[in-house]
């Protein structure tokens, strides 16, 4: 999973990131899953604190933040839905 904060004014554009993805990284780099945050927790040395993302997964229906899944047959980052969770827990949909 990859946790970003958009620049204000700017918007997310799953079709573009999965472009650049595919364009510049191995597939095993590519994030399966992109949180879009208000603001990035961090440090004291203004490292990104990952255990409570850790520690909340990615479940749309406990996350407030927007979450998007790298969907390959759509070539896109696409919303995570509850649906696509599901199918992901029941692994009826690989990653």
């Amino acid at each position: 999973m990859a946790a970003v904060r958009l620049r204000d004014g700017a918007t997310f554009d799953g079709d573009k990131l999965y472009a650049f993805t595919r364009d510049t990284l191995p597939g095993y780099a590519a994030p399966r899953f992109v949180r879009i945050q208000d603001a990035l927790e961090i440090t004291g040395t203004f490292k990104q604190c990952k255990s409570n993302l850790v520690k909340e997964g990615f479940d749309p229906n406990l996350i407030r933040d927007r979450l998007f899944f790298r969907d390959d047959a759509r070539k896109s980052y696409v919303p995570l839905s509850p649906d696509t969770f599901a199918a992901i827990q029941a692994m009826e949909l690989s990653l």
